[in-house]
């Protein structure tokens, strides 16, 4: 899946990770989930049952906004 494929509207985990790798940053499910655990990416926008889902535009934004390896965190 390309970020050209990923849906408009609202972003599943698989989603997430397949947007991660199109930008040259591929994750784990597990360390995906571990991340969103502990704060250090961003809390679901919503739950459909039991599946969180994102708003394309909240993971963009996180994305833009980490540090990069090798880059001190501002």
């Amino acid at each position: 899946m390309t970020a050209a494929d990923l849906p408009t509207d609202w972003w599943t985990t698989d989603h997430v990770r397949a947007y991660l790798a199109s930008v040259g940053a591929p994750i784990s499910r597990a360390t995906w989930a571990s991340y969103v655990s502990r704060g250090q990416a961003p809390a679901p926008d919503r739950m459909f049952g039991r599946s969180p889902a994102w708003q394309p535009q909240t993971i963009r934004k996180w994305q833009a906004e980490r540090p990069r390896r090798g880059t001190p965190a501002s």
